[in-house]
């Protein structure tokens, strides 16, 4: 046995030698919210292969329950844009038994709902949140997120005085969501006091050592927001821009990341829907409109969404990069 194998069962009609990159496309479906696109998985852990010795090893990672990914139901009835895997019981069971401090979590009797339910519920109780199936409804959107959020993680990579902090998932503020209160002007100028719970697709910080070194402000913090262009677009400045800038000056704000600074990052599937989300934007929030940053899906790629200038500034006709004044490393 090699010394990354990792003694654990397997299926013995398909059996398998549990390897350390297991481990490793365990560890990242988890981190990315429970649910990855094979080409994503293909991108981390299989670039230079072909898609057969991907595929041949995702079996086999199938077989044993270590991931899933739909059947022949849901590929009917659900809305699949590509293909997918997330946690089997197996895996998340496996990342419950990586963590010493956690009592172990017996493996279930059988794969009814009965047990699997139980089993759920003693790994939420262990602080492991297991998505059992992907949300449907927002497939494709968390599926661009992933996207967004790989771009951004191999453009830091590329910056040596940088570093990225762990990327906070929508799953994360869904489970402990901030409730802020807000006031807003309706169409015939009346007042009204709102509260809203606010739940962003995803949350980085980017760390700045030669800042630090020089006793410079190091730390900026975004929060993303990708737009899927199903909501109307009046709705924008009320449910998202007004109670998007409260929450970065609120105290729940400051409680949960230490400062009241931040940028929301907006990514949009057109330009026109850019524009639109922009004017919305300023039309609610005036000059204040500067923390969101907007731009369109097809400028963004990990060239380009750190130190290139595709983000248009609210209240201006600004582009600008994220990160100014770095040094990048060859692509």
């Amino acid at each position: 046995m090699s010394k990354n194998s990792i003694n654990i069962k397997t299926n013995p009609a398909y059996p398998m030698r549990f390897q350390k990159r297991d481990e490793e496309i365990l560890c990242a479906i988890q981190s990315y919210d429970g649910v990855l696109a094979r080409r994503q998985i293909k991108q981390m852990f299989w670039q230079e292969a072909s898609n057969q010795a991907m595929e041949r090893r995702l079996s086999l990672l199938f077989q044993n329950k270590y991931i899933n990914w739909p059947n022949i139901e849901q590929r009917r009835t659900r809305p699949i844009p590509e293909p997918i895997v997330w946690l089997g019981w197996r895996g998340v069971l496996h990342i419950s038994q990586m963590q010493a401090d956690l009592l172990p979590i017996r493996e279930p009797q059988n794969e009814g709902e009965n047990q699997m339910r139980f089993l759920e519920d003693r790994l939420r109780k262990n602080k492991i949140f297991w998505q059992r199936e992907p949300h449907w409804s927002q497939l494709s959107h968390d599926i661009a997120t992933n996207d967004f959020r790989m771009h951004v993680e191999k453009a830091v990579s590329k910056l040596p005085s940088m570093t990225m902090e762990l990327w906070q998932t929508e799953s994360s503020f869904r489970r402990d969501m901030d409730i802020i209160e807000y006031e807003y002007l309706d169409r015939k100028g009346n007042k009204h006091t709102n509260k809203h719970g606010i739940r962003p697709d995803g949350f980085f910080t980017l760390v700045d050592h030669l800042h630090q070194i020089n006793n410079s402000p190091a730390k900026a913090r975004f929060l993303v927001e990708y737009d899927n262009s199903s909501h109307p677009l009046f709705r924008f400045g009320k449910h998202k821009a007004l109670p998007g800038l409260r929450y970065i000056r609120s105290k729940q704000y400051k409680e949960r990341f230490g400062f009241n600074s931040g940028r929301w990052l907006v990514i949009c599937k057109s330009e026109q829907r850019m524009k639109n989300l922009k004017a919305q934007t300023e039309f609610v929030l005036g000059s204040q409109a500067s923390i969101f940053l907007f731009t369109t899906t097809d400028q963004v790629n990990h060239r380009t969404v750190l130190t290139s200038p595709i983000w248009l500034k609210g209240g201006t006709e600004i582009m600008e990069p994220l990160v100014k004044n770095v040094r990048n490393v060859p692509q």
